[in-house]
């Protein structure tokens, strides 16, 4: 087992990279670590018929390791420029590309990941405002589409004025780290995946079914019980789904 941690930001000595370094410090042997550095990289896009030494090497590091430790302030909003150029210059090597334009997973196919990120926002006002949603989403779908399974995600809020990691912090990215040295392989979730979809129909559905019995006059007439299922299912639905794409970040 082998974790990769890759930083990208200005400061390779700062929190967000010392974060990364400390989840990195609880991966117990057998399993090894290493930290990279994207600015000590040159890392520029592929050009036809030019080798490209920089991104053969990260592509390399990418593909021996099991686990890749994702860390990058939130700057403006999103992620830092040198972990965008990662992923952009890196886009052919992690996906392919079918005759119609359809990006599909490449050669880093059911590998595993763990988002870390910063934010100068208390935890609070992470929660309410999401200065880091847009962060994870941008990691989230680049890995989504090589087909890369995240693990879970690391913020570290409030980062104005700190000069050190908060000792809570870091034994939170230690206990991580222990669980990424031993963690087992998943290539495929499509069961799973069912049985959730499953699950939140069924309780949806409950749900609504619910709300209608509140609601007079509605079983007396099947067309209204019909309009009055759909508009309360959709709504649930559409809840659902705002807090599996933003709400289920962790922002403390």
């Amino acid at each position: 087992m082998k974790i990769l941690g890759i930083y990208g930001g200005q400061d390779a000595n700062g929190l967000t990279a010392s974060l990364v370094k400390e989840v990195l410090a609880g991966v117990a042997a057998p399993a090894t670590t290493e930290f990279v550095d994207l600015n000590q990289y040159q890392i520029h896009p592929d050009k036809p018929e030019t080798t490209n030494p920089t991104l053969d090497k990260l592509e390399a590091k990418l593909k021996a390791a099991d686990v890749w430790v994702l860390g990058t302030p939130t700057y403006f909003g999103t992620v830092a420029g040198q972990f965008k150029q990662l992923l952009d210059c890196m886009r052919h090597r992690m996906t392919r590309m079918t005759h119609k334009g359809d990006t599909l997973p490449g050669q880093f196919k059911d590998k595993h990941y763990v988002s870390v990120t910063s934010c100068f926002a208390t935890g609070l006002d992470n929660t309410f405002t999401h200065q880091t949603d847009a962060t994870l989403v941008a990691i989230d779908k680049a890995m989504t589409a090589a087909g890369v399974h995240k693990i879970t995600e690391l913020v570290l809020p409030h980062t104005w004025g700190m000069a050190s990691l908060p000792l809570a912090k870091v034994n939170q990215a230690h206990q991580l780290g222990e669980k990424l040295g031993t963690f087992k392989k998943k290539d495929d979730e499509t069961v799973k995946r069912y049985f959730l979809l499953f699950g939140m129909i069924a309780v949806m559905a409950l749900a609504t079914m619910g709300i209608q019995l509140l609601l007079p006059g509605i079983a007396t007439n099947f067309w209204w019980r019909y309009v009055s299922f759909v508009v309360i299912f959709f709504v649930l639905l559409a809840c659902l789904l705002h807090y599996a794409t933003f709400m289920r970040h962790k922002r403390r």
